[in-house]
């Protein structure tokens, strides 16, 4: 029934304010107001039971829910039967089963709310009348207007919140600078793209790229032009591998591709190409590993890197292939050391 819920509520979260925005009110309503008619009384029992319903039914029955969400209205509405219709203070009441609609129904739920609420306000007042239903069209078109504004109103704020914790999630795992994963993204993505080819049986290689020249770039033209290079280099990968690959800027000029599905020929193949498209200011040097289906993602890390440094080391803009067994780091010259978080590792040491 239309687009998934917007969810912005947790299980618990939704059951406490089910209780405590529906289910309290109504039971003080109902126990302040002991000479009430017994519909009076029938729709406090469905009114309270509706909420319930809608928080600790499970989604995935819908039809539960629907029943339950929309029902509550009605039922509500039954409340105001020989106490003042849509004029009575219980009318009030309606209003916080609009509230479930603006958080958590979808938009097709939400404008049949809306249309429900209507009909609730006016049936009534058509087809009992007074007595129990006085007509005052005023106050039902008062009553529709607030409940229909306030569940648009909330409706909108959740659209709103969605997007900004979607605008954060994308922030916290993507290069500000490329538009490709950041470390943090890599971190997250490629171990599961790991898990799932270890399931499937296909074949994993991992790319390690370092431009040559960075340091030059940025010392002759400025770091204006450093970001540039990197700009462009980023944009010539993601154009040059495949959309299901995994490519990350790890840092400083360093960018990390996982080929998902590729062999080492494949792999090779594609840098090759990479590097016909590469201007020879921005060339770079390479390192691939294939995955064995045994390492985790650092030790297929550490492979490539010293791949790349044997790349390096040999003139740079070219490509090295890593032993399959897994060999300690050369030491790096004047005591440097490699961590996760310094990025300028080969920066420093080719320098050095």
């Amino acid at each position: 029934m239309g687009s998934s819920s917007l969810r912005p509520l947790g299980r618990g979260r939704l059951l406490a304010f089910a209780i405590v925005g529906s289910v309290l009110p109504v039971i003080i309503a109902a126990a302040t107001n002991r000479s009430a008619h017994p519909v009076f009384y029938v729709g406090a029992a469905f009114g309270c039971l509706a909420p319930l319903a809608v928080a600790l039914v499970p989604r995935r029955q819908g039809l539960v829910v629907w029943a339950a969400a929309f029902a509550e209205i009605p039922a509500l509405t039954a409340m105001q039967a020989y106490s003042g219709g849509v004029g009575s203070g219980y009318s009030v009441l309606v209003i916080m089963a609009m509230v479930w609609f603006g958080l958590e129904a979808t938009d097709l739920e939400l404008v049949a709310g809306m249309l429900v609420l209507a009909v609730s306000c006016a049936l009534p007042m058509v087809l009992v009348g007074p007595p129990a239903y006085p007509v005052s069209w005023g106050h039902a078109v008062l009553l529709v207007l607030i409940g229909v504004t306030v569940a648009a109103c909330l409706r909108a704020v959740v659209r709103e919140l969605a997007k900004l914790a979607d605008r954060f999630a994308q922030e916290a795992v993507v290069d500000d600078l490329t538009g490709l994963l950041n470390r943090r993204g890599w971190r997250y993505t490629a171990p599961r793209e790991l898990a799932r080819a270890a399931r499937s049986g296909n074949p994993i290689t991992l790319v390690t790229l370092d431009l040559d020249n960075f340091k030059e770039l940025n010392d002759e033209h400025g770091h204006e032009h450093g970001d540039h290079a990197l700009r462009d280099s980023a944009e010539r990968v993601r154009a040059t591998l495949r959309a299901g690959d995994v490519v990350a800027r790890l840092g400083g000029d360093e960018f990390v591709a996982l080929l998902i599905n590729s062999t080492l020929t494949g792999s090779l193949a594609a840098i090759a190409r990479l590097r016909e498209a590469t201007p020879a200011r921005e060339a770079f040097s390479s390192g691939i590993a294939v995955w064995d289906r045994k390492e985790d993602l650092a030790e297929l890390l550490r492979r490539s890197d010293l791949a790349l440094y044997a790349a390096k080391a040999a003139g740079g803009d070219r490509t090295e292939v890593a032993p399959p067994l897994l060999e300690p780091l050369p030491t790096p010259p004047f005591g440097l050391v490699r961590s996760g978080d310094d990025d300028e590792f080969e920066e420093r040491a080719a320098a050095a």
